[in-house]
């Protein structure tokens, strides 16, 4: 639960972003008039040309919009979590169809209980496991209510009765296949009434009709999901909260080959949604990556070592969980570590007694083993080993929640992508069967008054024009781009950036070195194909230089030695002081690309370009590739390599507006336990909203929120003023990565608002004005990660693999009953379903209506400087993607570790921390993990050279 020092908002919910919006009695925040423009409040917006979705679905959008106003009247102006003010009218009406099912619910109460096992010691191990065991239990108080509940797996259960208070069941654990006895552990399950809930108050939030501004409804909606998510969680596998795959007659699709290759399935997704007037759920269709069965883990050992000719199974080795039956009956542990020593090596104490893997179990298990030379599994924890030999361990299917090499990267797509047409047949035929939603319907819906609609929601969108036209330096005409998309045939960059001079960097990777031929035929086509696009050259020719033959991977397995022949090379290379380095990779490798990134960024302060020879020189038409890069190199450079025409920006030039892209990039499974996240903040430097220099801080691992955000902004602010001589009267930032539950985090006393906020004021005491600078705020969330899918009902609105087209905007039927909110498609969706880009205003100063902010963010989607199309994310959002995913490259030896866990490197047991309490062992990891943090600082120094601070290094 978030605590919010902000009397007008209190207990914010957490969970899907459902907090209630009624208290007529709230009114507006109050500071200077001067603050923001007064939004008007009074009557309701004008109503836009929709196509009719029929009389009941028409009156019930007339009803919101009656609704919202009178809720804007009472409430007045507020710039937290602004009420809509209003909705779209802008673009051609189109009717669309969602994958969206209304949900009707007849019985009155639902009650929900907390779960509580007794003695807690140990509890969370077993939980999962005690409360299957819950189920089958013949207890008869258990028994009576059995039917009429559904519980989560960890600590709420629903049920559609009240239960019997207090209720408590004891229940004997033991492990899959063993016998239970009398000395088998009892524990102590508990439930706990948490709420008693009258579905009226559902009723009356989705008609706007509360009267207290802090209701949360989010419980209930948890609650519910609970119920619709009970039959699928019970039958497939789960991952993360809400998707659920292994559904009967779903075949696996392999990603890459082997043993320890990877496998995907398609399943569906399943969330409540709150929509006005109504609950609906919504379902989707996705996929995700699986581990193969492997039989005996030892010959997936064996057969990986040969392939990779030794390298380590440590990709492999992440969090994946081991079956083995040994004791006589299955056990399921997580694999912790695979060792570098053998099994007749790895050793510990026993007794007093030094004793190795292969003899304890032959004395103790009476197996003798058939490969006692492979390593060994260490199925423990950091604080105590448990070794298991290879052979007697198996790998049942599970997800794998690693990181995708390439190539698996690229299988898993081709096997996703499916038309809308597709796609919303599945869910219809197969989706809502197998969740259990339709015939045959799980009878739990049943017990709690639920029904699912079989048909999908008739929608209400609008498509939005593109811009007017793109602006370059030179054409016949400025582009007017058709489809999203536009080429550059016979155009000019708006502004193409100078070179005085350059080099190129040949990096001898492989057995054989690029011909001279080759790297002059690449140098001379980029150079020519550069000029072509408008960027200008120095009349001379770069200097070339080319490493030694790098060590094979195998031998230098994290290129520690190659990283340091190319940073010894480039050394001499810039003694030249070139512009740029051109860098020749023979082929695409996830290790030396970003050492050569850190060496350029961080160390020397050199910009630099890469093209891979695989792909250029087996390319009979190479110049589009040329092209590509020489996008990014212009816009590195201070280039602008387009702009947008005036009508298209107007709503930013009215008053100056800086815009903001703001993200944060997480540690994965393969990184190193306590390593940094990384947060991005790019900003608009002046009213071409072309060059967009950015700013980057390391942070607490894994912690969203940005910390360092008002020296951030002060960064961007500075460099603002420095380039238009003044500073913007509007900020607007798009925020990426940001949940629906953490939107009030955001806005939260000491929070990312209120650092921006703060960097206004520190700006302000720098340039030493008179005037207080307090330019008008807005904050806007960008989320990509939902599951809400369009298909238009008429074919004339169809793309031709049956997609809505670009600039497809939705605001009404399945949007939030309060929040001002719309799904965007500004790009073509090339490839499967396109899926929209969900926006929220969670913040707002302006007074952005409805019309300016859904049509400047699709113009504003064709800025985008490394494509000559309309990209699905606002390009502020993008940058600051980019932004991360480039910084990741300065800690790659911390975020994608290829070493194992530590403690793995000796072969020894001799019980490793045995007999250090919990509470010790914690502190151990810990500290290990602050090492870690404090060694990714020394590494990270000062960030990005200052030689680059001021450019857009990381496009």
């Amino acid at each position: 639960m978030n605590t919010n020092t902000n009397p007008n908002r209190t207990n914010r919910a957490q969970n899907r972003g459902t907090r209630g919006r009624g208290g007529a009695q709230r009114g507006p925040r109050q500071r200077d008039p001067a603050a923001g423009p007064a939004r008007s409040t009074s009557g309701p917006p004008a109503r836009p040309q929709q196509v009719s979705q029929g009389s009941e679905a028409d009156e019930l959008l007339h009803s919101h919009e009656q609704a919202l106003a009178k809720m804007r009247r009472e409430v007045g102006i507020r710039y937290e979590r602004p009420i809509r003010p209003g909705f779209g009218t802008h673009g051609e009406p189109v009717a669309l169809v969602a994958n969206f099912f209304a949900v009707k619910i007849t019985n009155s109460l639902i009650y929900t209980y907390h779960v509580k096992v007794e003695p807690t010691k140990n509890a969370k191990d077993v939980q999962r496991r005690l409360l299957l065991l819950l189920e089958q239990t013949n207890n008869e108080t258990w028994q009576s209510v059995k039917s009429s509940v559904a519980f989560d797996g960890r600590e709420t259960l629903v049920s559609s009765k009240e239960l019997p208070q207090p209720m408590q069941i004891t229940v004997r654990f033991f492990e899959e296949e063993q016998t239970p006895g009398l000395n088998s552990p009892e524990y102590t399950v508990s439930l706990e009434l948490l709420r008693k809930w009258d579905i009226s108050e559902l009723k009356k939030y989705l008609h706007c009709d509360v009267d207290d501004d802090n209701y949360d409804i989010s419980p209930l909606i948890s609650a519910y999901n609970i119920v619709l998510q009970q039959h699928a969680s019970s039958t497939a596998v789960r991952v993360g909260n809400s998707r659920y795959f292994g559904f009967p007659g779903y075949k696996a699709n392999e990603l890459s080959p082997g043993l320890t290759g990877l496998e995907a399935f398609r399943g569906f997704f399943l969330s409540a949604r709150p929509v006005f007037g109504e609950l609906m759920v919504n379902v989707g269709v996705c996929m995700t990556p699986f581990y193969k069965p492997i039989g005996r883990l030892d010959s997936a050992y064996k057969e990986f070592a040969d392939r990779s000719k030794g390298a380590t199974l440590q990709r492999f080795a992440q969090n994946v969980k081991v079956t083995t039956k040994y004791l006589g009956y299955t056990k399921r542990r997580t694999l912790l570590r695979i060792t570098s020593s053998s099994a007749d090596k790895t050793t510990f104490i026993k007794d007093g007694h030094k004793i190795s893997v292969a003899q304890h179990f032959e004395n103790v298990h009476g197996i003798i083993l058939e490969r006692p030379d492979l390593p060994v599994a260490d199925l423990g924890t950091e604080r105590r080993s448990i070794y298991v030999p290879l052979e007697l361990c198996t790998i049942e299917s599970q997800p794998f929640r690693g990181l995708l090499e390439d190539r698996e990267t690229t299988a898993m797509l081709n096997h996703a992508c499916q038309s809308p047409a597709a796609n919303f047949e599945e869910i219809i035929n197969r989706g809502l069967p197998s969740l259990a939603l339709t015939e045959p319907k799980a009878s739990l819906l049943d017990e709690f008054g639920i029904s699912i609609n079989k048909t999908m929601s008739d929608v209400p969108g609008r498509e939005l024009p593109p811009p007017k036209s793109l602006q370059y330096h030179s054409g016949p005409l400025p582009i007017q781009p058709a489809k999203g998309s536009w080429n550059l045939t016979n155009v000019k960059f708006h502004t193409g950036a100078s070179v005085a001079k350059w080099a190129v960097l040949v990096i001898f990777d492989g057995h054989t070195a690029p011909s001279h031929e080759d790297v002059t035929k690449v140098w001379t086509g980029f150079r020519e194909g550069s000029q072509r696009s408008g960027m200008k050259f120095a009349d001379q020719s770069p200097a070339v230089a080319k490493t030694s033959q790098l060590p094979r991977q195998s031998q230098d397995r994290g290129r520690s030695e190659g990283i340091k022949e190319i940073n010894r090379t480039i050394q001499n290379l810039i003694k030249g002081k070139p512009t740029f380095i051109l860098v020749l990779l023979p082929f695409r490798d996830t290790k030396l690309y970003p050492g050569v990134k850190r060496i350029c960024d961080v160390e020397l302060g050199i910009h630099s370009v890469t093209i891979v020879l695989n792909k250029v020189l087996k390319n009979k038409g190479p110049q589009q590739y040329y092209a590509n890069v020489a996008l990014k190199l212009n816009q590195k450079l201070g280039g602008i390599n387009h702009t947008l025409d005036a009508e298209s920006t107007r709503w930013l030039t009215t008053k100056s507006t800086m815009l903001v892209g703001m993200d944060v990039t997480h540690p994965g499974p393969a990184s190193k336990a306590g390593t940094p996240s990384i947060a991005a903040v790019i900003a608009t430097i002046d009213k071409s909203f072309a060059q967009c220099p950015a700013s980057l801080r390391c942070q607490k691992s894994k912690q969203e929120m940005i910390d360092d955000l008002t020296e951030m902004m002060l960064e961007r602010l500075r460099a603002y003023k420095k380039k238009s001589g003044s500073l913007p009267e509007r900020v607007i930032v798009y925020r990426d990565g940001v949940s629906e539950g953490q939107f009030d985090t955001v806005l939260e006393h000491g929070s990312e608002k209120d650092k921006i906020l703060d960097a206004f004021k520190a700006i302000h005491k720098e340039t030493k004005d008179l005037a207080e600078y307090r330019p008008h705020l807005s904050i806007i969330i960008c989320g990509k990660r939902h599951h809400a899918r369009f298909m238009p009902k008429d074919d004339k609105h169809r793309t031709r693999n049956g997609n809505t087209r670009p600039g497809t905007v939705v605001d009404r039927r399945i949007t939030a009953v309060f929040d001002f909110d719309f799904y965007l498609q500004a790009h073509d969706g090339i490839k499967g379903q396109a899926r929209p880009t969900h926006y929220t205003v969670i913040y707002d100063e302006s007074g952005l209506s409805a019309n300016d902010i859904q049509q400047g963010t699709h113009t504003a989607s064709y800025l985008y400087a490394r494509a000559t199309k309309a990209v699905s994310l606002v390009p502020l959002a993008y940058y600051a993607d980019l932004a991360c995913e480039r910084a990741r490259c300065y800690l790659d030896g911390f975020l994608n570790s290829e070493q194992p866990p530590p403690g793995s490197s000796s072969g020894k047991g001799e019980g490793r921390g045995k007999g250090k309490g919990k509470a010790v062992a914690a502190d151990e990891r810990e500290a290990a993990k602050q090492r870690v943090y404090d060694a990714a600082l020394q590494a990270w120094g000062n960030g990005v050279h200052p030689n680059l601070k001021e450019t857009m290094f990381y496009i």
